[in-house]
């Protein structure tokens, strides 16, 4: 399937709640691997997102575990991350995967919401309706 059509597919699902169910209140994005490929995926699907009019304050991006460095100024990434931010995305870091990485605050993001737990925030969300996605 294309990643637009998909896309449309989750804004679609989002717009649509199933009988009985709430509707959908946003979308949250977990990326917790090393693969650069992975985050630029995720990066790409979020832009996507918006392009169908779901707003940049109804997605949350969770980092996690080893991916973690996604969130150095130096990243590959940083620059999406920056515009993401900008538009209203909620740039999650998992306090836990920073001290076990041993991250200098002062070598992540400014912008960056630092938070207990990543798994714990995913599952707080997944609990008060939002989509999960982890590409």
């Amino acid at each position: 399937m294309h990643k637009p059509a998909l896309a449309g597919v989750l804004v679609l699902l989002l717009a649509c709640p199933a009988p009985g169910r709430a509707a959908v209140t946003g979308v949250v994005f977990q990326i917790s691997t090393t693969k650069v490929a992975s985050w630029k995926v995720a990066m790409h699907n979020v832009h996507n997102l918006e392009a169908t009019g779901i707003s940049g304050h109804d997605i949350e991006i969770v980092i996690l575990g080893p991916a973690i460095h996604i969130l150095l100024k130096s990243s590959p990434v940083a620059p999406s991350l920056t515009r993401l931010h900008a538009s209203g995305v909620t740039i999650d870091a998992c306090r836990a995967a920073i001290r076990r990485a041993r991250l200098a605050p002062g070598a992540i993001l400014p912008f960056v919401h630092y938070i207990r737990s990543g798994i714990a925030e995913v599952v707080r969300r997944e609990r008060q309706g939002w989509a999960y996605i982890r590409p």
